[in-house]
């Protein structure tokens, strides 16, 4: 689904697209070079000038399509595009659905994938992840609804709708579900789907009761969305890391995007970028190389 004008315009707004307004952060000094990191990337890449990133473009504020259906905008975006700028490469993107994401990189088609990608034990063990952000969730219902509060037992029996590959799949098959069951209350009834944009219509029409999603992307989804919704904490939820995806093999890629990273944090171009997007709860202290095992949340 192409997103609608409204929730383009807001995000594009400050990306330059459209005209520009006070919200938008001040312009940080130009992004330089760092020819030693330039020096560590992988040969490929330094011979083609350029990395294959892959994404689904259609997950706001990481990334949605503007205007044009081309090009993408969203704080992923500005990041990554800050990243190339720091290893002196371009960034070529290409937008498919969130379950080939990492099936992408593992078969080397692409170098890298961004898509506010959650770090997990189980992804870990297919792939590496440069983390950049942490992500917090929750529950998305129509306004109308007034049965879901912040007892997560309130889910128990209702529809959830999920979309394939991520991990809000896990959060109701391992953390909602078995709670309602070890409360003697009915489980909840999953839909998988092949893409956000296909979860938030199942919720507009009605069939299904709640979604779970990025706590960040509320106030975007809410200015478009075409019945009233409202959204709820919930406790239980958990709290995600999220990083770049790269093959576990690719390890000087690996290292040369923890590089960039720690230039951007360090000259206050990541501040700026997720300031922009009004991210800056979400603010990660330092970048980091499997933060899930190797820096566990408490």
């Amino acid at each position: 689904m192409r997103m609608t004008p409204s929730l383009l315009h807001a995000l594009v707004l400050c990306a330059g697209l459209t005209l520009g307004g006070a919200a938008c952060a001040e312009d940080a000094a130009p992004v330089a070079m760092d020819p030693a990191l330039h020096a560590q990337l992988p040969d490929k890449v330094k011979t083609q000038g350029v990395i294959n990133l892959v994404t689904d473009a259609h997950y706001p504020p990481c990334e949605v399509f503007a205007d044009d259906n081309k090009t993408m905008v969203g704080f992923e975006p500005d990041l990554w595009n800050a990243i190339g700028k720091v290893l002196g490469v371009g960034i070529n993107p290409v937008s498919i659905d969130f379950a080939g994401l990492i099936p992408g990189v593992k078969s080397g088609r692409y170098d890298m994938a961004m898509e506010c990608i959650s770090d997990s034990l189980e992804r870990e063990k297919q792939v590496t992840f440069v983390n950049y952000a942490y992500a917090t969730n929750e529950v998305y219902t129509l306004a109308s609804n007034k049965s879901i509060v912040n007892d997560p037992l309130s889910l128990c029996g209702l529809k959830v709708g999920v979309q394939s590959g991520t991990d809000f799949e896990h959060a109701i098959s391992d953390i909602f579900s078995p709670n309602c069951t070890k409360n003697n209350k009915p489980a909840i009834k999953v839909t998988t789907l092949p893409s956000a944009d296909a979860v938030l219509l199942a919720l507009y029409a009605g069939r299904i009761d709640f979604v779970l999603n990025d706590a960040a992307a509320a106030a975007e989804i809410k200015k478009v969305a075409p019945r009233p919704i409202r959204t709820v904490t919930m406790p239980l939820m958990p709290k995600y890391y999220l990083g770049i995806v790269v093959r576990p093999d690719n390890q000087q890629l690996a290292q040369a995007l923890l590089g960039a990273l720690k230039v951007l944090w360090s000259n206050g171009e990541y501040a700026r970028i997720m300031k922009k997007w009004d991210l800056e709860p979400v603010m990660l202290e330092q970048p980091g190389i499997n933060l899930f095992t190797t820096r566990p949340m408490q």
